[in-house]
């Protein structure tokens, strides 16, 4: 970490002022804050956990107003640090308090806060720091709705913290805020008064641990603990000295590679019940989770960085492939899912989602994927292992995804409430005739079939390579029938 007092980081106020926000992300959490460090109700903002936003207000004031924000800078994907001043006093020409906030996000947050006086004699601070918690929904959040409070919504503050809790349908969420320093707490409201000596400093750290069903979950970064030993610092350091480098002397290529390897790290995901195994999450704030498609063609991409990121992403896909029949989620057997989401979720695993398979490619994408991991040559032996899972898979493209026999895999939702459109380009009026009308179902999109090409070939690699040379034929038949159907049906002479 930088000198916190000799600062690097943009200036708050200038880009504040253009609605400029500051967000974080650290697995299933992130925060979204101004660039003052604030959070304010009324808009996207909030600390969520497990789709859920755990604080919707946290709001600090230095002798009753807010500091003045002078420098907001992301240190890592998962953290930042804000910079600000006091309102300048009566009398005096320049404020001498200034505020830092370092905060890390991770299952929670934490806050350390430091007060420095630049002046000649001790100044008096009263710090007070507002919290509420919605625990509103992350897709009502992010499209504006929240209307009302969730059941059983209840606050208590007691021995110097301030707990919130509620139900939302058979779960119970909680959230409870520490202070390391002893303050006086009324309502939503905790209040420290200190003298900061003349040319001095003083520090307080400020704990946020969301809990599920009563039972707390261990923040990622816990007060009094080093920082740089936390989880998701010690993975960032392995990533970045484990990442491939390339040198160039081209500037604009150097930083993309750069900024697209952070970015990379920092959609990784990990599944608690299985530590070792890395998944792509769909994208940063909104999406940190495992999606069928997004995440498939991401690890693809990125084999040459890592070939585990595709493994550990087809390892977790093959875990939740569907097994039986449920118009409501669309799972079918061997289908890949489409996204899986933790807003009602008791457990902390990712097996403790929910999990919706409306998904047109996401199956065919997942032989795919797998054949092009056989090309790399790495880990044979958890290769072969998902192998039953593959054959699923194209089992599940010859009985479910033809739904209308006529070779071609197509989408067509089970019920009302599965998505319109399953394929990339999934909002509900994104497929349209060449005339302009909305498409109808069932809709066989030209990119799935090429999957479903790609997938029958490296199937048939596997069975080569295993000496089915009955099994490489019949595959390599399928995959040539398709492909000259393809080209028959789907090429247009006129264009």
């Amino acid at each position: 970490m930088a000198e916190p007092w000799a600062f690097a980081g943009e200036s708050a106020s200038l880009l504040g002022a253009q609605g400029g926000m500051v967000t974080l992300v650290e697995e299933s959490s992130f925060c979204i804050s101004g660039r003052s460090g604030d959070i304010v109700p009324g808009g996207p903002q909030g600390l969520f956990f497990r789709d859920s936003r755990i604080l919707s207000r946290f709001e600090l004031r230095l002798n009753g107003h807010q500091p003045e924000p002078l420098a907001a800078s992301p240190i890592e994907p998962f953290s930042a640090s804000f910079v600000g001043r006091s309102r300048t006093r009566p009398g005096r020409s320049e404020s001498t308090l200034m505020v830092l906030r370092h905060r890390y996000i991770g299952r929670g947050m934490r806050e350390d806060v430091t007060v420095r006086n630049f002046g000649s004699e001790p100044a008096f601070c009263a710090l007070e720091l507002r919290v509420e918690a919605d625990f509103a929904d992350l897709f009502e959040v992010k499209e504006g709705y929240v209307h009302s409070e969730p059941e059983d919504h209840r606050s208590e503050s007691v021995d110097g913290q301030i707990s919130f809790s509620c139900r939302k349908g058979t779960i119970r969420r909680g959230v409870r805020v520490t202070a390391s320093e002893p303050g006086r707490v009324v309502g939503d409201m905790m209040t420290l008064e200190v003298i900061v000596p003349a040319r001095g400093e003083w520090s307080m750290c400020v704990e946020v641990a969301p809990s599920i069903d009563d039972e707390e979950i261990e923040p990622r970064y816990r007060c009094g603990r080093p920082v740089e030993r936390a989880a998701p610092t010690e993975r960032l350091q392995k990533w970045r000295r484990e990442v491939p480098l390339i040198e160039t002397d081209h500037l604009v290529l150097r930083n993309v590679i750069t900024r697209s390897a952070e970015d990379l790290g920092a959609l990784r995901i990990f599944d608690p019940d299985f530590p070792e195994r890395t998944v792509i999450a769909a994208g940063a704030p909104w999406f940190m989770t495992l999606f069928g498609r997004d995440s498939l063609l991401t690890s693809w991409m990125a084999m040459m960085v890592d070939p585990d990121l595709a493994l550990g992403t087809l390892q977790t896909l093959a875990r939740f492939q569907g097994r039986a029949v449920n118009p409501l989620t669309e799972e079918e057997p061997g289908r890949i899912l489409h996204e899986m989401r933790f807003g009602e979720a008791a457990g902390i695993s990712l097996g403790g989602g929910t999990i919706y398979y409306g998904s047109a490619d996401a199956t065919p994408l997942f032989v795919m994927v797998l054949g092009e991991l056989q090309r790399w040559g790495s880990r044979r032996g958890d290769v072969d292992a998902l192998l039953p899972a593959a054959d699923r898979a194209l089992d599940w493209i010859t009985r479910f995804g033809d739904k209308d026999g006529d070779g071609y895999v197509e989408y067509e939702r089970a019920s009302d409430r599965g998505l319109v459109n399953q394929g990339w380009k999934d909002s509900w009026d994104a497929v349209r005739y060449a005339d302009g009308r909305l498409a109808r179902a069932p809709i066989a999109m030209c990119e799935v079939q090429g999957y479903v090409y790609a997938a029958l070939v490296a199937r048939s690699h596997f069975a080569t390579e295993s000496g089915d040379t009955a099994l490489a034929e019949q595959l390599r038949a399928r995959a040539e029938a398709l492909k000259a159907a393809f080209n028959r049906d789907f090429w247009l002479d006129e264009q």
